[in-house]
């Protein structure tokens, strides 16, 4: 997660002025079948990589077969820059500051903002686009950094179980076995598990691929993916059984990650697609 991806050559998404689009993370499907057995849908081995674009609400997914020859993509020595220049303006934050765009002398890399909360806020100033070429020649743009970062993680796969808390409680309510304060017990207790040293409130420390998924309150991933597809011209895709969690990227302080100003990401996608390694149809959401 992060970072820069290994692709194979000339694989780098972008738009139509070559504009590569921003890493979010890659997934080796070696590795998730190595530590958990099979896991239906998901190929049993190739790199999944994913790409953000259009302000971070569009999403481009490219499958690597085993195999393929790779290249590796350092990160940009600008976006090296900018970074480095952020971790210095948080170092040199006065703890006593007052809220509000904060002095600096890092030129034009970043700008930073002390937010009310406590929180810095980061930009690129001013909106990039990295390019290189000669003067008088054509120049490559490289990418639009705005979500980029040099800070990077390792994730270790491992199996463990979702809960979909108002099937549970529908599935009580028609049969008339359980209850719900023995649901409310499961559930508290299935998140102590999955909660690490350093989480808070019960907020799990992993992120996901598969199970079962919720956003904004309480809404089903699958029936938001259903409905986005039917207003998106897959009225065959209207199903929300179609749909699978592909991934969950979970924000806050439990993971150590933010995602802009997103919250959590939800990755999802039709599951026939996914079994034939299809991901063009694959849904992002955030909340």
């Amino acid at each position: 997660m992060g970072g820069g991806p290994d692709l194979p050559p000339d694989m780098w998404p972008s738009n139509s002025r070559g504009m590569r689009h921003p890493f979010l993370m890659q997934i080796n499907l070696a590795e998730i079948q190595a530590a958990c057995g099979p896991m239906q849908p998901l190929p049993d081995e190739g790199l999944l990589s994913f790409f953000v674009h259009g302000d971070g609400l569009l999403l481009d997914v490219v499958y690597t077969p085993p195999g393929a020859l790779l290249v590796r993509h350092p990160m940009t020595e600008a976006i090296i820059e900018a970074c480095a220049a952020a971790v210095a303006v948080a170092a040199a934050l006065d703890p006593a500051g007052e809220p509000g765009v904060l002095p600096h002398t890092e030129g034009d890399l970043v700008t930073a903002k002390l937010m009310a909360n406590g929180m810095l806020s980061f930009a690129h100033t001013p909106d990039p686009v990295w390019a290189v070429g000669e003067p008088g020649s054509t120049f490559k743009a490289l990418s639009d950094e705005r979500w980029a970062t040099t800070a990077y993680a390792r994730l270790r796969p491992r199996r463990t179980r979702s809960f979909d808390v108002a099937t549970a409680e529908t599935r009580i309510e028609e049969t008339e076995a359980g209850s719900l304060d023995d649901l409310t017990d499961t559930l508290e207790a299935l998140e102590r598990a999955l909660t690490g040293p350093l989480a808070g409130s019960g907020t799990p420390q992993s992120h996901q691929m598969l199970g079962h998924a919720t956003i904004q309150g309480g809404l089903d991933c699958r029936n938001e993916a259903a409905t986005a597809a039917a207003s998106s011209g897959y009225p065959e895709l209207s199903d929300p059984s179609q749909w699978v969690v592909f991934v969950r990227l979970r924000a806050g302080s439990a993971t150590g990650r933010v995602f802009w100003d997103a919250d959590d990401l939800v990755i999802m996608a039709p599951a026939a697609d996914v079994a034939a390694g299809r991901f063009d149809r694959c849904v992002l959401f955030s909340g």
